[in-house]
């Protein structure tokens, strides 16, 4: 609707190009989206002014911001060690060689 504001036509307009139609989720799924966004951006550019208050800028630019994004990456999505480190780190004594011993 016209007097929808436009970050919730927005995120109807994600859902739609995902496949969903309008009746095909709830209502609340559009302000549950909004709310998790604000919540990041804010959180965000709160790390943001951290790190530009540490380097004693004036205000916070584009690299405090590209930061503050690389630190919340780093710290919500954990990667696996590299495949060259993963068997050295692996206990010998649970190999598929010993299982087939019994």
């Amino acid at each position: 609707s016209p007097d929808e504001p436009r970050d919730a036509r927005v995120v109807r307009e994600l859902l739609r190009s995902m496949g969903l139609g309008e009746g095909e989720y709830e209502p609340r799924v559009v302000h549950q989206f909004l709310d998790l966004a604000y919540r990041y951006a804010g959180d965000v550019l709160g790390d943001a002014q951290v790190y530009a208050d540490h380097a004693g800028k004036p205000q916070l630019d584009a690299d405090d911001v590209r930061l503050a994004i690389q630190a919340k990456v780093n710290f919500s999505f954990s990667q696996p060690p590299p495949r060259e480190v993963r068997p050295t780190t692996a206990n010998p004594s649970y190999s598929i060689s010993s299982l087939d011993s019994d």
